[in-house]
Order: structure tokens, then sequence, then C-alpha cells
């Protein structure tokens, strides 16, 4: 004959063994624990993403852009500011005013160049070489190497540098500090 055992103190009324239970609640409290950390690791992610972009937006930039450079593309801020910093010139009033006075005699040396015909680098720094400049800069290719209409210009000046563009019927010039990428002329970029 068989005798039912009256229930112990470890079994569960309902066949379920007190391990089993606290085993699939401990599997359950880490599951709620690390979806809880992983929503609170990207906000905090966000907010301090959010904080550091937003330093860069600071009101005065810290290189002083004293001439407005006619080769940049556009006015860039933000984060896109910083990788545009390459383009931004450096100087004083003092030596830009003296850089200025060298804008004259580059212009004259370039003003023959732009009589209505094609312009290539070869000539841009011939003509200037033959002025007596001696450091000149000039880019007449894109950054894919294609050959441009307009021919970009920088001379090494007292005081700074005198930069601009050559095209087949006008000539612009200003001056200013150099490039934080050193030279006068910034290189064609994508």
């Amino acid at each position: 004959m068989t005798t039912l055992r009256p229930h112990g103190p470890d079994d569960a009324s309902d066949g379920t063994s007190r391990l089993g239970s606290a085993v699939v609640g401990v599997v359950v409290g880490l599951v709620i624990f690390a979806c809880v950390g992983v929503v609170g690791y990207f906000l905090f992610v966000g907010v301090a993403m959010e904080r550091w972009a937003d330093s860069y937006n600071a009101s005065a930039p810290e290189v002083t852009e004293t001439a407005e450079d006619t080769t940049a593309v556009g006015q860039e801020t933000g984060l896109d500011a910083s990788n545009e910093a390459y383009r931004q010139r450096a100087g004083t009033p003092e030596s830009d005013a003296e850089a200025a006075l060298s804008v004259p005699a580059v212009q004259a040396a370039l003003d023959p160049v732009a009589d209505g015909s094609a312009v290539g680098g070869d000539e841009v720094s011939a003509a200037l070489v033959a002025a007596g400049f001696e450091n000149v800069q000039v880019v007449d290719r894109n950054a894919f190497g294609d050959v441009v209409p307009v021919v970009g210009v920088g001379v090494a000046v007292p005081g700074g540098c005198v930069y601009g563009a050559v095209a087949p019927d006008a000539v612009t010039l200003d001056a200013g500090g150099p490039i934080a990428d050193g030279g006068c002329l910034e290189m064609p970029s994508h």
C-alpha cells in the first residue's frame, strides 16, 4: 500500500520548488537591471555629447580672423567650424596693415595676366616671380586634379600674406596673416 507524504517546508504546493522560483526571480531581476542600465547609459552619453558639441559653439574664436577669406566655402559653425580651423588666418591688426601695403604691387604684377584669356598657374607664378616675389603659392586644380578657370594665389609678404584669385578678366586680392595650416593659401579639398 502506498501512503501519501505530507508536504514538507521545501515543497511548494503547486509542484515547483523554492530553488526554481529563486532562480527565475534572480534572472528577471538581472534583465530589469540590465535594461535600466542600458537606458541610463544612452541618456548619459546623449547629454554628454550635446554638452561637448555645445562647447565648440563659443562666441569668440581663439584664432583671430582679421580679413575675410574669399577662398573659404562658407561660414561653418559648431563642430564643422573645428574641422575648418586650418583655413582661419592668424595675424594682428599691425601685421595685417603691413601686409596690405603689398597689395598694390601684387595687383600690378597680376593685372596683365587677367587679359580676358584663359589663366594658368604657371603664368600667374611667373608673373609674380618676375615682379620680385619669392614665396608664391598657386592653385590651378581642384581636389580631383581637374584644371579650374580661376587660379588661387598666395604671396608671402612682410607682415603676412596677399591672397586671392586670378580669373580670366579680374584679379581679386586681400591681405592678412597666414592660415593655420601654414603658408598663405589653402589647398583644394573635397
